[in-house]
């Protein structure tokens, strides 16, 4: 055999390899990788532990939170018990939302009155700084001033 045919046959060879190294990959990946997430899903999307995580966040007053679980549980598990005892708590937790939007509209004039009034204060006590920064400057401020106008008040003058 010529040395030309020899190295096409070693090429053919490695080339076979890794196309069959590559196709058990893909094999594998399917299979164990499938079953793997599976099994994931399965343990990331228990009912009951997402029934818990609801309740934790419901009783921290993380209502968003408490929804998305809640909605990850009845997405991925809808006929379960736990999803029945879900839509009790999502109940639950709307009419708290609700009591908590009106508690904060009943609230939020006083609160805005409360806020404008630490705010002037403190407004108010940062104009007195710069006040008394510019009493403190005034003397330089004007001789600036006055060099920079000086000579138009001087063609006005003389006219």
């Amino acid at each position: 055999m010529s040395e030309d045919k020899k190295s096409k046959l070693w090429i053919n060879r490695i080339v076979s390899l890794i196309i069959a190294g590559g196709l058990m990959f893909l094999v594998m990946n399917f299979t164990v990788a499938g079953k793997l997430r599976k099994e994931l899903d399965s343990v990331k999307y228990e009912p009951t532990s997402l029934l818990n995580d609801a309740r934790a966040y419901y009783e921290n007053e993380n209502y968003n939170r408490a929804k998305e679980t809640l909605n990850t549980l009845f997405e991925k598990r809808p006929g379960s018990n736990e999803a029945v005892e879900g839509k009790e708590l999502y109940t639950q937790m709307e009419t708290a939302q609700k009591e908590l939007d009106a508690r904060w509209e009943a609230a939020v004039g006083g609160i805005r009155e409360e806020w404008a009034i630490a705010m002037a204060a403190e407004l108010r006590e940062e104009y007195m700084k710069e006040g008394e920064q510019l009493e403190k400057n005034m003397g330089t401020l004007l001789d600036s001033e006055w060099e920079k106008v000086k000579d138009t008040i001087r063609e006005e003058w003389e006219m």
